[in-house]
């Protein structure tokens, strides 16, 4: 059924992991070069040593698998949308309703209008607009410099 030992890093450290049977058969496509995963990882007791009875080192079950940028459109509730009232204008709410327009879906919308100098936050969740999070919508948020936050 195959195997495969691989490494997975991340910003300080690196672990080598194996894969044998049908959890390799299930995974073996994420296991390509320079891939970006989320890995979901449950610890199991060891396997009892069958001369001594004692239980070996713990041993890992890979219980999922996905694509890094397919975990945000899994686990991406809402998105707030921060907005300084200073900073506010027609066109930029209107580029903005294009763009909400462009990835509806069934996410939450949420909006905080901010005031710096008397420190004034307004929580405005939007009741008819919901919208689709992706990447390329944070892309075009971030690129029309719009602070968000996912939640």
């Amino acid at each position: 059924q195959g195997w495969a030992s691989f490494i997975v890093e991340d910003y300080t450290d690196s672990y080598e992991f194996r894969m044998f049977k049908e959890e390799y058969l299930k995974y073996r496509h994420f296991l390509v070069p320079n891939s970006f995963v989320h890995v979901k990882i449950f610890v199991r007791e060891g396997y009892p040593n069958r001369d001594t009875g004692k239980k070996g080192d713990p041993r890992m079950q890979f219980n999922n698998i996905q694509l890094l940028h397919d975990v945000m459109e899994t686990y991406a509730r809402k998105l707030t949308i921060q907005l300084n009232i200073d900073e506010l204008q027609e066109e930029k709410i209107d580029v903005l309703q294009d763009i909400f327009r462009n990835h509806s879906g069934e996410n939450k919308l949420n909006f905080v209008v901010y005031e710096m100098k008397e420190k004034i936050k307004l929580h405005m969740p939007s009741r008819k607009q919901k919208i689709r999070i992706s990447q390329e919508l944070l892309n075009a948020l971030e690129e029309q410099q719009v602070l968000y936050k996912l939640n």
